[in-house]
């Protein structure tokens, strides 16, 4: 038996050769047959506080010999700063491992443009219920633009990440009263009839004429740029005037988007949104672009600092940890208070011999308790009742034996009769003797 070990105890963890104030190196120091326990016995070894790289804060606690950080998740952190641009006010959660989620206002909203997840999805500066870029209809000092269209832009510049939207890209002007092509002008460039105040005449676009290529009349005398060709093709090449030879015939969304995820082009110029993912997944996250997917938590990460028991890899799976992802008993998994690492709990004395005073009682964790011993003519359970001093007195035969009349000690420190003598007979180290006469037959009455 180990010194300070109770009752034989578990054995000591590690090398443990010397003994002393007890330190985080799974070893028992300070022989109490519990290792790395904390000052009040009741848990893991604990150094204060920690704090990671972000900012998240916890507490430094013994795992397995080291002293490892426990970080509070889901307490909120400040994001952004000087050399990345967010929403004012941005505050993001602490994730387990210490990294912060994603960067959110103070209350949610609509999604913007402003490296934030305003609507509280997960995903920054995105569509709703889609992992792609966010667009909006583009903006003028006229007002909105139908039909136009502009991505909010995430881009590095100087070792700085700015956002802001891009390009516009709207149709061409025509006279219908709004500022189509988004420059905040509205009819310019006399696209109306400028004698008259209202537009007499409605014009055409190229594509209710079938052109798709160089300048026509757009109905209403006014000449109309219909654009220009991709390459490989010509305007008028295949013999009609002002359609592109050999035009490009855009696949159908149902043909862009198989199997794909985000925007997609139509392979003509033109794109489809092709949705999200179901989470865990995100569009490309299992590394190809455009198809859904998740990268697994690597094995090693999941399970640093365990030894049994399964974790999820944060893509739907699980890894086991530890060979075989159980415990040996006593041990149990998390039995010690560190879920997925092995341990045992072990009772305190005062629980384990409650309602008890002798011999020796498990302490659940492969050692006992000694919870005393029984004097005088008591033995350990000698009443029937486990590690409970007791005695059971003898049978009136078993005290009494041969013996015909006294008294004989019931072997628990009292006494019983065993009969009286009867006649002219007296008793005598328990036994009739005299003349009983005519009743010699019957020398005793018990």
């Amino acid at each position: 038996m180990g010194p300070g070990l109770e009752g034989g105890g578990s054995p000591i963890a590690g090398s443990c050769s010397q003994r002393g104030e007890e330190r985080c190196n799974n070893c028992d120091d300070d022989g109490d047959g519990l290792v790395d326990e904390n000052v009040s016995n009741d848990g893991p070894m604990v150094a204060g506080a920690c704090q990671s790289s972000k900012g998240c804060t916890g507490t430094s606690t013994c795992t397995n010999g080291v002293l490892q950080c426990v970080y509070q998740t889901g307490q909120r952190r400040p994001c952004g700063g000087e050399f990345d641009e967010v929403c004012a006010n941005a505050s993001a959660a602490c994730l387990p491992d210490g990294t912060l989620g994603a960067c959110q206002p103070p209350v949610p909203g609509v999604e913007l443009c402003n490296g934030c997840d305003d609507d509280y999805d997960g995903v920054v500066d995105n569509p709703p219920g889609q992992t792609g870029p966010l667009v909006r209809e583009c903006q003028s000092s006229a007002g909105s633009c139908p039909g136009s269209s502009q991505t909010c832009v995430k881009e590095f510049v100087g070792g700085y990440t700015i956002r802001y939207w891009g390009a516009c890209t709207a149709p061409a002007e025509i006279c219908n009263g709004m500022d189509d092509d988004c420059d905040g002008s509205v009819d310019e460039s006399d696209i109306c009839r400028p004698d008259q105040q209202v537009c007499a005449c409605q014009p055409m676009t190229c594509a209710q004429q079938g052109k798709n290529c160089g300048t026509i009349d757009d109905g209403c005398g006014w000449p109309l740029n219909c654009g220009t060709c991709v390459p490989g093709t010509t305007c008028g090449g295949g013999g009609t005037p002002n359609v592109c030879a050999g035009a490009c015939t855009p696949l159908t969304q149902e043909q862009a988007c198989q199997g794909k995820c985000g925007t997609v082009p139509d392979g003509c110029n033109g794109f489809y949104s092709c949705g999200g993912c179901n989470s865990p997944q995100t569009c490309g996250g299992g590394g190809t672009p455009n198809v859904c997917g998740c990268s697994p938590t690597p094995y090693a990460t999941a399970c640093a600092g365990k030894n049994c028991g399964s974790v999820p890899d944060n893509c739907g799976g699980t890894y086991t940890c530890g060979s075989t992802g159980t415990c040996t008993p006593p041990q149990t998994c998390g039995g010690g208070g560190a879920p997925n690492v092995c341990g045992c709990t072990i009772i305190p004395k005062a629980t384990a011999c409650a309602g008890k005073n002798c011999g020796l009682v498990s302490n659940g964790c492969g050692g006992t308790h000694d919870c005393g011993t029984c004097s005088g003519v008591n033995s350990c359970g000698g009443g029937g009742a486990p590690n409970v001093c007791g005695c059971t007195p003898l049978t009136k035969a078993e005290a009494c034996e041969e013996q015909e009349c006294g008294s004989a000690s019931n072997g628990c420190g009292g006494s019983m009769s065993c009969g009286t003598c009867i006649g002219g007979t007296t008793c005598k180290g328990g036994i009739c003797e005299g003349n009983p006469g005519s009743l010699s037959e019957f020398p005793v009455s018990r």
